[in-house]
């Protein structure tokens, strides 16, 4: 799954990472990532609140058409099509991840597939040892569609398991039985991914940590290359938002969820997952997302596709969420894009920080200093003993690097830390 933070994951500044661009808008060099989204769904899980749609035949093509007009445009106008006017231009980056999410690609046939992997290819630089990444339910996942994808050149799965038992499966709205999910990651396997990645839900209500403990056990058991596990989170408008408004539905409390998180990291530990990020185990350095991995390190992407964002310089700016309307735009040779903010040095900086409490690596203080002249401890003193204190917190020489207790509230202490 790619996580909710490239919504808020800000982008190295110019100076360090892009050349200039004659007028056009600056114009990135370093190696950046694309993510391509894919908007459809046979069904809609109760707790999604992601830009997805159900959508037959027609629709889907008509999504192709305009994908592939996108993907013209940005590779080879940058005024019009590669970023916001004046905004930073990919059309001379290098990119070394491609990501096919949200929604389940697997909706697309094969075909469709292979056009959208050509026209990518034909039209920006892409490492001939980049990291292809498709998501997919486990329903989707035949021998055949698995032995397709692997021909196009996707060398990664992430594998929407999210539980392993029937009864939490039902309860998530999931289509897929706990047979087809454990038969998943085998037929991936036999598929000849070089990494194949599981997501798993956790903190379901009416679920003790027993079951969690379980599940996990049961996961590694499988022997995916890395796995990724996310808290269930409730959001207005969903129908598990419904349900918790009228009262049908229990919110995992704080401390409930500090201390399932605490397990999770420590379990998989144990079974030789190591936690690289809040949500992201890997058994080996090799196999940790490297897609993702941009998000949280202030690297440029560029996203295509409905409700896509995309990062670059001091730039984000982002498309229409509604795939018809998005669709509508590209076919009208109007921008999709919906919104644009450029970032100050403050902005990027706490964010920033706010990445480094969400990883094992934390947060540098002397290269964050010597990137934008600012100690981001500086006005956080008070905070940062007091977290010390409490156990959240531990200062390496410059780097101060979270507990898991302290990972478990990243969103928490970057709300409360005041910079300089």
């Amino acid at each position: 799954m790619e996580p909710d933070l490239a919504r808020l994951g800000g982008i190295r500044r110019c100076s360090t990472a892009v050349g200039s661009g004659r007028g056009r808008g600056t114009v990135v060099t370093e190696a950046a990532g694309l993510y391509v989204h894919i908007p459809f769904c046979s069904a809609i899980c109760p707790y999604c609140d992601f830009a997805v749609a159900r959508g037959g035949e027609v629709d889907r093509e008509r999504f192709v058409a305009a994908l592939d007009r996108e993907i013209e445009e940005r590779g080879s106008s940058a005024d019009e099509g590669g970023s916001p006017a004046g905004g930073p231009v990919f059309e001379s980056a290098r990119f070394d991840t491609v990501y096919f999410g949200c929604g389940t690609p697997a909706a697309l046939s094969v075909e469709q597939l292979g056009a959208i992997r050509r026209r990518l290819v034909g039209a920006f630089a892409i490492d001939p040892e980049a990291e292809w990444t498709i998501e997919v339910n486990p329903e989707d996942g035949s021998a055949e569609s698995l032995a397709g994808w692997r021909e196009l050149g996707f060398d990664r799965i992430s594998l929407g398991l999210q539980a392993l038992d029937d009864r939490a499966l039902r309860f998530l709205g999931r289509r897929h039985d706990a047979a087809q999910a454990r038969a998943s990651v085998e037929r991936a396997r036999e598929a000849g991914f070089r990494s194949v990645s599981i997501d798993l839900i956790y903190s379901l209500p009416g679920f003790d940590g027993g079951w969690w403990l379980r599940t996990l056990d049961e996961a590694a058991a499988l022997g995916p290359d890395h796995i990724s596990c996310y808290e269930l989170t409730i959001h207005d408008g969903t129908p598990f938002g419904r349900r918790r408004d009228a009262g049908r539905l229990r919110e995992t409390g704080e401390d409930e969820r500090a201390a399932n998180f605490v397990a999770t990291h420590r379990r998989l530990a144990e079974l030789g997952y190591k936690g690289y990020e809040v949500s992201n185990f890997a058994r080996r350095e090799s196999d940790r997302s490297r897609h993702n991995r941009k998000y949280w390190r202030h690297q440029p992407y560029l996203g295509l596709g409905p409700s896509s964002h995309s990062f670059a310089g001091r730039s984000r700016w982002w498309n229409v969420a509604p795939w018809r309307d998005w669709s509508a735009a590209v076919a009208g040779g109007d921008s999709p894009v919906a919104g644009r903010e450029e970032l100050a040095d403050d902005q990027l900086l706490l964010e920033a920080v706010m990445m480094g409490l969400r990883q094992r690596s934390g947060i540098d203080c002397a290269a964050l200093k010597s990137r934008f002249g600012i100690d981001p401890a500086a006005g956080a003193r008070g905070q940062i003993e007091a977290w010390e204190k409490a156990g959240w917190l531990r200062a390496r020489g410059r780097r101060l690097v979270p507990t898991l207790e302290g990972m478990a509230r990243a969103d928490r202490l970057a709300r409360e830390w005041r910079l300089p």
